[in-house]
Protein backbone atom coordinates (compact mmCIF):
# COMPACT_ATOMS: atom_id res chain seq x y z
CA UNK A 1 0.00 0.00 0.00
CA UNK A 2 1.41 3.34 -1.04
CA UNK A 3 1.59 6.07 1.49
CA UNK A 4 1.22 9.74 0.69
CA UNK A 5 5.00 10.24 0.83
CA UNK A 6 5.51 7.29 -1.53
CA UNK A 7 3.06 8.79 -3.97
CA UNK A 8 5.04 12.02 -3.90
CA UNK A 9 8.25 10.10 -4.61
CA UNK A 10 6.66 8.21 -7.49
CA UNK A 11 5.23 11.40 -8.95
CA UNK A 12 8.60 13.14 -8.65
CA UNK A 13 10.27 10.12 -10.19
CA UNK A 14 8.03 10.25 -13.25
CA UNK A 15 8.69 13.98 -13.49
CA UNK A 16 12.43 13.36 -13.39
CA UNK A 17 12.21 10.61 -16.02
CA UNK A 18 10.16 12.90 -18.26
CA UNK A 19 12.73 15.65 -17.81
CA UNK A 20 15.54 13.24 -18.73
CA UNK A 21 13.84 12.14 -21.94
CA UNK A 22 13.22 15.75 -22.92
CA UNK A 23 16.69 17.07 -22.08
CA UNK A 24 18.20 18.85 -25.10
CA UNK A 25 21.48 17.60 -26.48
CA UNK A 26 24.06 20.31 -26.03
CA UNK A 27 25.61 21.11 -29.38
CA UNK A 28 29.33 21.45 -29.64
CA UNK A 29 30.63 24.90 -30.61
CA UNK A 30 30.79 25.31 -34.38
CA UNK A 31 34.00 27.31 -34.11
CA UNK A 32 36.78 27.23 -31.49
CA UNK A 33 39.25 29.97 -30.61
CA UNK A 34 42.78 30.02 -29.26
CA UNK A 35 45.06 32.73 -27.89
CA UNK A 36 48.52 32.60 -26.35
CA UNK A 37 48.60 33.30 -22.59
CA UNK A 38 51.58 35.68 -22.90
CA UNK A 39 52.16 38.79 -25.00
CA UNK A 40 55.36 40.83 -25.19
CA UNK A 41 54.80 44.59 -24.99
CA UNK A 42 57.14 46.98 -26.79
CA UNK A 43 57.57 50.70 -26.23
CA UNK A 44 56.59 52.97 -29.13
CA UNK A 45 57.19 56.62 -29.82
CA UNK A 46 54.25 59.03 -29.78
CA UNK A 47 53.06 60.59 -33.02
CA UNK A 48 50.87 63.53 -33.94
CA UNK A 49 47.75 61.35 -33.83
CA UNK A 50 48.71 58.96 -31.01
CA UNK A 51 50.15 60.26 -27.74
CA UNK A 52 50.33 59.08 -24.16
CA UNK A 53 48.57 60.67 -21.23
CA UNK A 54 50.62 63.17 -19.20
CA UNK A 55 53.36 61.39 -17.26
CA UNK A 56 52.88 58.08 -19.08
CA UNK A 57 54.39 56.10 -21.96
CA UNK A 58 53.07 54.11 -24.93
CA UNK A 59 53.38 50.33 -25.32
CA UNK A 60 52.19 48.21 -28.21
CA UNK A 61 50.78 44.73 -27.46
CA UNK A 62 50.18 42.28 -30.34
CA UNK A 63 47.56 39.55 -30.01
CA UNK A 64 47.17 36.76 -32.56
CA UNK A 65 43.80 35.00 -32.31
CA UNK A 66 43.15 31.71 -34.06
CA UNK A 67 39.74 30.35 -35.12
CA UNK A 68 39.20 26.66 -35.94
CA UNK A 69 36.12 25.01 -37.45
CA UNK A 70 35.88 21.42 -36.24
CA UNK A 71 33.13 20.17 -38.52
CA UNK A 72 33.98 19.14 -42.11
CA UNK A 73 30.82 20.93 -43.13
CA UNK A 74 31.35 24.65 -42.96
CA UNK A 75 28.95 26.18 -40.40
CA UNK A 76 27.30 29.52 -40.88
CA UNK A 77 29.24 32.22 -39.02
CA UNK A 78 28.19 35.77 -39.86
CA UNK A 79 30.45 37.73 -37.54
CA UNK A 80 33.14 37.39 -34.89
CA UNK A 81 33.37 39.89 -32.03
CA UNK A 82 36.63 40.40 -30.13
CA UNK A 83 36.64 42.56 -26.98
CA UNK A 84 39.83 43.46 -25.10
CA UNK A 85 39.81 45.16 -21.69
CA UNK A 86 42.61 46.53 -19.51
CA UNK A 87 42.49 44.97 -16.05
CA UNK A 88 44.97 47.58 -14.75
CA UNK A 89 42.98 50.77 -13.97
CA UNK A 90 46.08 52.89 -14.72
CA UNK A 91 46.16 51.72 -18.38
CA UNK A 92 43.99 52.99 -21.22
CA UNK A 93 43.65 52.31 -24.94
CA UNK A 94 44.89 55.07 -27.26
CA UNK A 95 45.24 53.19 -30.55
CA UNK A 96 44.39 49.82 -32.07
CA UNK A 97 44.52 47.81 -35.29
CA UNK A 98 42.86 46.85 -37.53
CA UNK A 99 40.76 49.93 -37.91
CA UNK A 100 37.31 50.03 -39.48
CA UNK A 101 37.72 48.69 -43.00
CA UNK A 102 35.44 48.93 -46.04
CA UNK A 103 35.78 46.76 -49.12
CA UNK A 104 33.91 45.90 -52.28
CA UNK A 105 33.40 42.50 -53.93
CA UNK A 106 33.92 44.24 -57.31
CA UNK A 107 37.33 45.08 -58.75
CA UNK A 108 37.58 48.64 -60.03
CA UNK A 109 34.66 50.87 -60.91
CA UNK A 110 31.38 49.72 -62.38
CA UNK A 111 30.54 50.64 -66.00
CA UNK A 112 26.92 51.65 -66.46
CA UNK A 113 25.28 51.90 -69.89
CA UNK A 114 21.89 53.51 -70.38
CA UNK A 115 20.12 53.18 -73.73
CA UNK A 116 17.02 55.11 -74.76
CA UNK A 117 15.14 54.16 -77.91
CA UNK A 118 12.42 56.26 -79.61
CA UNK A 119 10.24 54.88 -82.38
CA UNK A 120 7.92 56.90 -84.68
CA UNK A 121 5.56 55.04 -87.01
CA UNK A 122 3.10 56.37 -89.60
CA UNK A 123 0.88 54.15 -91.81
CA UNK A 124 -1.72 54.95 -94.42
CA UNK A 125 -4.06 53.05 -96.72
CA UNK A 126 -6.24 54.25 -99.61
CA UNK A 127 -9.08 52.24 -101.17
CA UNK A 128 -10.85 53.25 -104.38
CA UNK A 129 -12.81 51.97 -107.41
CA UNK A 130 -13.63 53.14 -110.90
CA UNK A 131 -17.13 52.21 -111.83
CA UNK A 132 -17.92 48.54 -111.61
CA UNK A 133 -14.76 47.33 -113.35
CA UNK A 134 -11.69 48.48 -111.36
CA UNK A 135 -10.99 48.25 -107.65
CA UNK A 136 -7.71 49.44 -106.08
CA UNK A 137 -5.86 49.58 -102.74
CA UNK A 138 -2.78 51.67 -101.99
CA UNK A 139 -0.90 51.47 -98.64
CA UNK A 140 2.34 52.69 -97.17
CA UNK A 141 4.40 52.95 -93.91
CA UNK A 142 6.83 55.59 -92.74
CA UNK A 143 9.04 54.77 -89.73
CA UNK A 144 11.80 56.52 -87.74
CA UNK A 145 13.97 55.15 -84.89
CA UNK A 146 16.26 57.23 -82.62
CA UNK A 147 18.71 55.44 -80.24
CA UNK A 148 20.68 57.32 -77.59
CA UNK A 149 23.36 55.48 -75.58
CA UNK A 150 25.18 56.93 -72.56
CA UNK A 151 28.09 55.21 -70.79
CA UNK A 152 29.63 56.26 -67.49
CA UNK A 153 31.50 54.73 -64.54
CA UNK A 154 30.23 54.49 -60.97
CA UNK A 155 32.17 53.77 -57.81
CA UNK A 156 31.60 50.17 -56.66
CA UNK A 157 29.50 49.85 -53.50
CA UNK A 158 31.41 49.22 -50.27
CA UNK A 159 30.51 46.99 -47.33
CA UNK A 160 31.89 46.84 -43.81
CA UNK A 161 34.49 44.06 -43.51
CA UNK A 162 35.83 45.03 -40.07
CA UNK A 163 34.65 47.57 -37.52
CA UNK A 164 36.53 48.66 -34.40
CA UNK A 165 36.29 51.20 -31.62
CA UNK A 166 36.79 51.82 -27.92
CA UNK A 167 34.75 50.55 -24.97
CA UNK A 168 34.20 51.56 -21.33
CA UNK A 169 35.48 55.14 -21.68
CA UNK A 170 38.72 54.05 -23.33
CA UNK A 171 39.44 51.12 -21.02
CA UNK A 172 38.76 48.59 -23.77
CA UNK A 173 38.51 48.09 -27.51
CA UNK A 174 36.35 45.92 -29.76
CA UNK A 175 36.86 44.38 -33.20
CA UNK A 176 33.88 43.17 -35.20
CA UNK A 177 34.75 40.96 -38.19
CA UNK A 178 32.04 40.09 -40.68
CA UNK A 179 32.01 37.19 -43.10
CA UNK A 180 32.13 38.46 -46.69
CA UNK A 181 33.36 37.24 -50.04
CA UNK A 182 36.67 38.95 -49.28
CA UNK A 183 37.12 37.80 -45.68
CA UNK A 184 37.20 34.29 -44.23
CA UNK A 185 36.73 34.17 -40.47
CA UNK A 186 38.59 30.87 -40.02
CA UNK A 187 42.35 30.96 -39.42
CA UNK A 188 44.51 33.36 -37.43
CA UNK A 189 44.33 37.14 -37.42
CA UNK A 190 46.61 39.76 -35.94
CA UNK A 191 45.29 42.39 -33.53
CA UNK A 192 47.20 45.18 -31.82
CA UNK A 193 46.43 47.57 -28.99
CA UNK A 194 48.49 50.57 -27.98
CA UNK A 195 48.17 51.42 -24.30
CA UNK A 196 49.04 54.49 -22.34
CA UNK A 197 50.66 53.18 -19.13
CA UNK A 198 52.75 54.59 -16.27
CA UNK A 199 56.42 55.19 -17.00
CA UNK A 200 57.54 52.38 -14.66
CA UNK A 201 55.00 49.90 -16.13
CA UNK A 202 56.47 46.46 -16.72
CA UNK A 203 53.48 44.11 -16.94
CA UNK A 204 49.72 43.89 -16.75
CA UNK A 205 46.72 41.71 -17.50
CA UNK A 206 44.32 41.93 -20.44
CA UNK A 207 40.87 40.36 -20.49
CA UNK A 208 39.90 39.04 -23.94
CA UNK A 209 36.36 37.94 -24.84
CA UNK A 210 35.62 36.33 -28.21
CA UNK A 211 32.24 35.31 -29.60
CA UNK A 212 31.01 34.04 -32.97
CA UNK A 213 27.39 34.66 -33.99
CA UNK A 214 25.09 33.75 -36.82
CA UNK A 215 21.78 35.24 -37.86
CA UNK A 216 18.98 32.70 -38.21
CA UNK A 217 15.39 33.42 -39.19
CA UNK A 218 13.02 30.93 -37.66
CA UNK A 219 9.84 29.84 -39.34
CA UNK A 220 6.97 32.11 -38.45
CA UNK A 221 9.14 34.76 -36.78
CA UNK A 222 9.28 38.33 -38.02
CA UNK A 223 12.66 39.37 -36.63
CA UNK A 224 15.80 37.27 -37.27
CA UNK A 225 17.38 35.57 -34.26
CA UNK A 226 21.06 35.89 -33.36
CA UNK A 227 22.63 32.64 -32.16
CA UNK A 228 26.05 32.17 -30.56
CA UNK A 229 28.02 29.37 -32.25
CA UNK A 230 31.32 29.84 -30.41
CA UNK A 231 32.66 31.62 -27.34
CA UNK A 232 35.96 31.94 -25.48
CA UNK A 233 37.34 34.05 -22.64
CA UNK A 234 41.01 34.52 -21.82
CA UNK A 235 43.28 36.48 -19.52
CA UNK A 236 46.56 37.45 -21.22
CA UNK A 237 49.68 38.44 -19.30
CA UNK A 238 51.45 41.26 -21.15
CA UNK A 239 54.95 42.28 -20.09
CA UNK A 240 58.05 44.13 -21.24
CA UNK A 241 60.69 41.44 -21.78
CA UNK A 242 63.74 43.20 -20.38
CA UNK A 243 63.92 41.81 -16.82
CA UNK A 244 64.67 38.14 -16.00
CA UNK A 245 62.48 38.10 -12.91
CA UNK A 246 59.44 39.28 -14.85
CA UNK A 247 60.08 36.67 -17.56
CA UNK A 248 60.42 33.93 -14.94
CA UNK A 249 57.21 34.98 -13.20
CA UNK A 250 55.39 35.05 -16.56
CA UNK A 251 56.46 31.48 -17.35
CA UNK A 252 55.34 30.39 -13.88
CA UNK A 253 51.94 31.96 -14.52
CA UNK A 254 51.60 30.05 -17.79
CA UNK A 255 52.39 26.76 -16.07
CA UNK A 256 49.87 27.43 -13.30
CA UNK A 257 47.18 28.32 -15.84
CA UNK A 258 47.79 25.08 -17.76
CA UNK A 259 47.38 23.04 -14.57
CA UNK A 260 44.23 24.96 -13.62
CA UNK A 261 42.61 24.45 -17.03
CA UNK A 262 43.51 20.76 -16.95
CA UNK A 263 41.85 20.33 -13.55
CA UNK A 264 38.81 22.33 -14.70
CA UNK A 265 38.42 20.16 -17.81
CA UNK A 266 38.52 17.00 -15.72
CA UNK A 267 35.92 18.46 -13.37
CA UNK A 268 33.59 19.26 -16.29
CA UNK A 269 33.89 15.72 -17.65
CA UNK A 270 33.05 14.25 -14.28
CA UNK A 271 30.10 16.59 -13.88
CA UNK A 272 28.73 15.68 -17.31
CA UNK A 273 28.94 11.98 -16.52
CA UNK A 274 27.06 12.51 -13.28
CA UNK A 275 24.40 14.63 -14.98
CA UNK A 276 23.62 11.73 -17.31
CA UNK A 277 22.71 9.50 -14.38
CA UNK A 278 18.94 9.04 -14.07
CA UNK A 279 19.19 8.78 -10.29
CA UNK A 280 20.85 12.20 -10.12
CA UNK A 281 17.96 13.75 -12.06
CA UNK A 282 15.54 11.94 -9.79
CA UNK A 283 17.26 13.37 -6.71
CA UNK A 284 17.43 16.83 -8.29
CA UNK A 285 13.67 16.75 -8.79
CA UNK A 286 13.29 16.26 -5.03
CA UNK A 287 15.58 19.23 -4.33
CA UNK A 288 18.00 17.00 -2.43
CA UNK A 289 21.10 18.42 -4.14
CA UNK A 290 22.45 21.95 -4.27
CA UNK A 291 22.10 24.13 -7.38
CA UNK A 292 24.67 23.78 -10.13
CA UNK A 293 27.86 25.84 -10.11
CA UNK A 294 27.90 28.86 -12.41
CA UNK A 295 29.60 28.30 -15.76
CA UNK A 296 31.81 31.40 -15.62
CA UNK A 297 33.60 30.52 -12.38
CA UNK A 298 36.90 29.80 -14.19
CA UNK A 299 36.93 33.16 -15.94
CA UNK A 300 36.11 34.95 -12.68
CA UNK A 301 39.02 33.19 -11.00
CA UNK A 302 41.45 34.16 -13.76
CA UNK A 303 40.30 37.76 -13.66
CA UNK A 304 40.88 37.80 -9.91
CA UNK A 305 37.38 39.09 -9.13
CA UNK A 306 36.45 36.34 -6.65
CA UNK A 307 37.92 35.15 -3.37
CA UNK A 308 38.22 31.32 -3.49
CA UNK A 309 38.02 31.19 0.30
CA UNK A 310 34.65 32.96 0.43
CA UNK A 311 32.92 32.42 -2.90
CA UNK A 312 30.04 29.97 -2.54
CA UNK A 313 30.43 28.20 -5.89
CA UNK A 314 34.19 27.75 -5.61
CA UNK A 315 33.86 26.24 -2.14
CA UNK A 316 31.76 23.46 -3.71
CA UNK A 317 34.59 22.43 -6.05
CA UNK A 318 36.80 19.39 -5.39
CA UNK A 319 39.87 19.88 -3.23
CA UNK A 320 42.41 19.35 -6.02
CA UNK A 321 40.67 21.97 -8.18
CA UNK A 322 40.59 24.48 -5.35
CA UNK A 323 44.31 23.92 -4.79
CA UNK A 324 44.93 24.63 -8.49
CA UNK A 325 42.91 27.84 -8.16
CA UNK A 326 44.97 29.01 -5.18
CA UNK A 327 48.21 28.17 -7.00
CA UNK A 328 47.13 30.13 -10.06
CA UNK A 329 46.14 33.21 -8.10
CA UNK A 330 49.45 33.05 -6.20
CA UNK A 331 51.32 32.87 -9.52
CA UNK A 332 49.31 35.83 -10.81
CA UNK A 333 50.21 37.91 -7.76
CA UNK A 334 53.87 36.91 -8.14
CA UNK A 335 53.78 38.04 -11.79
CA UNK A 336 52.32 41.44 -10.98
CA UNK A 337 54.61 42.01 -7.99
CA UNK A 338 57.69 41.05 -10.04
CA UNK A 339 56.74 43.72 -12.54
CA UNK A 340 56.39 46.39 -9.83
CA UNK A 341 59.43 48.61 -9.19
CA UNK A 342 61.34 47.58 -6.09
CA UNK A 343 62.01 49.90 -3.17
CA UNK A 344 65.61 50.63 -4.23
CA UNK A 345 64.44 51.82 -7.64
CA UNK A 346 61.78 54.02 -6.08
CA UNK A 347 64.32 55.47 -3.63
CA UNK A 348 66.73 56.37 -6.45
CA UNK A 349 64.07 58.21 -8.46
Amino acid sequence: MLTRYSLILVSAGWTALTAVTSLPVLAQPAIRFDLAPLAVARAVEPTDSVSALPGQQLVRIPLRISALVDSPRKPQVDQVMVQIYCVDPAASVVDYAPRTELASPFEGNLEVQQTEEKNKHLGFSVNGNYGHLVNGNVGGDVGKKDIESVKYQRVAPLEVVAASGTLVRGRGVYFKLRATALQVLEGDKQFEVVLSVPVDWQAGLLEVRISADRVKKSFGSIEPETQCVGRAEYVVAAFVDDQPRVRKAALGLVESEALLRQAATQFRRTTQQQSQNLFRHFVSALDLVEPEIQDDWLHQVMRGTVDPHLHRDIRKLPVDLRVAILDYQAAQRAFLSAASPDEQTLASQ
